[in-house]
């Protein structure tokens, strides 16, 4: 599955109609197999992941979903991104970091549902993480920055994100498969 990333600048916090709006956008484009939609938490633009069958100009390659602990129904989303282009080189180095250090410091997070990642074709990296509350990022956010390097990890391949974003999820019917 491949992921279009489309801003929202029209999010209201009450009125909804916006949703359906961009729902239709993506529906005008060919056959989406469905969306993740949320809503800022503060003032600025909404999100769209849109979920296609094959893979497109600016789209992500969702290639690793996986459970967390929590039960759902997720309430909130978590966007993380790094622009690319990346060298293959910071791949490396960031799955190391991944499957090393980050996977097991939140795996048994409570409150998290899901976790998705992607890659772009220029290496850019998003990583989408669906949870039951606010708290759970928190928890994340504390258990990934009390990690240590591991052995000969580069800690200038290692930088943070271009962007966090966080949301209210409003629409979620994007089929999420562990294993992608």
């Amino acid at each position: 599955m491949d992921i279009s990333l489309q801003t929202q600048p029209d999010a209201h916090p009450v009125k909804t109609e916006w949703v359906e709006d961009a729902l239709a956008r993506a529906r005008a484009t060919g056959d989406p197999l469905g969306a993740l939609v949320g809503r800022p938490l503060a003032p600025g633009a909404g999100i769209a992941l849109i979920g296609w069958p094959e893979g497109g100009p600016g789209r992500y390659h969702v290639f690793e979903t996986r459970p967390g602990p929590g039960a759902g129904p997720a309430t909130y989303m978590q966007v993380v991104e790094f622009s690319g282009p990346r060298t293959e080189e910071w791949v490396a180095a960031e799955e190391r970091a991944t499957t090393g250090r980050l996977r097991p410091a939140t795996e048994g997070i409570d409150g998290i549902v899901s976790v998705l990642r992607m890659r772009a074709a220029d290496n850019a990296y998003l990583v989408v993480v669906l949870a039951e509350t606010m708290d759970a990022f928190d928890t994340a956010t504390q258990a990934i920055m009390s990690t240590e390097l591991l052995p000969g990890e580069d800690p200038a391949l290692l930088g943070g994100p271009d962007r966090v974003g966080f949301y209210r999820l409003v629409h979620a019917d994007l089929p999420v498969t562990e294993g992608i």
